[in-house]
């Protein structure tokens, strides 16, 4: 990638994740998935036009989280440091159950179904929450989780305004407004704990403080 024109990576990574992200759509919505993760690396172009790896990050931050994709292949096609920076924002159960000293099954014994999905969404937010709060997180592993949060939170905003969706934006979410509202709030305030003053935190900031502030009559 070092030689490539960054235009010419950012085609391949874009065309790389509408073949792997197919016909996904957003949510509770008829938008193609694909236009979260050009949200995000918008975002990332916009203001570290001169982190090329980053901005293909972003691209690709949900590939192998939410599609058959591996870490390799990550590798293999764009370089070592996108694949690391993509793992860094992923969904790793096996890591968070090593690190829990426990496994999946042991994990969910004598729970029920709802409070299962709801156990499972707390450990992962906070196993991957847990190096953006001790600052272990490189920098622009932290722009790629805020650019991520800020199209996001964005999404839900406009959703929010809409009359036809309103409040029961918050249905889309496995754990409702208030777990989801206190996820963003984590992210926000780890973000500005390292980076407070980038531009891009500061548009996340007031983004998360208008999702969080809504009351309907906005």
């Amino acid at each position: 990638m070092d030689t490539q024109h960054p235009a010419a990576a950012w085609s391949e990574a874009l065309a790389f994740a509408i073949e792997r992200h197919g016909t996904a759509v957003r949510k509770g919505t008829r938008v193609p998935y694909v236009t979260h993760v050009v949200a995000v690396a918008e975002a990332l172009a916009r203001y570290y036009p001169d982190r090329e790896d980053l901005t293909v990050a972003g691209l690709l931050h949900d590939v192998v989280e939410d599609t058959d994709t591996t870490l390799d292949e990550v590798a293999a096609a764009f370089g070592a440091r996108v694949a690391a920076l993509v793992q860094a924002v992923s969904k790793d159960d096996g890591a968070m159950f090593r690190a829990l000293g426990t496994d999946r099954e042991t994990f969910l014994a004598g729970l029920e179904r709802d409070e299962a999905r709801e156990a499972l969404w707390l450990a992962r937010r906070e196993h991957l929450l847990r190096p953006l709060r001790d600052r272990q997180a490189p920098p622009d592993v932290l722009r790629l989780k805020a650019a991520d949060a800020l199209a996001n939170l964005r999404a839900i905003a406009r959703d929010l305004a809409d009359p036809a969706v309103g409040d029961a934006v918050w249905a889309r979410f496995r754990v409702g407004r208030e777990r989801s509202v206190w996820f963003y709030e984590q992210v926000v305030r780890a973000v500005e704990a390292s980076l407070l003053g980038e531009p891009l935190v500061t548009e996340l900031r007031e983004a998360f403080d208008r999702v969080r502030a809504w009351d309907g009559a906005n």
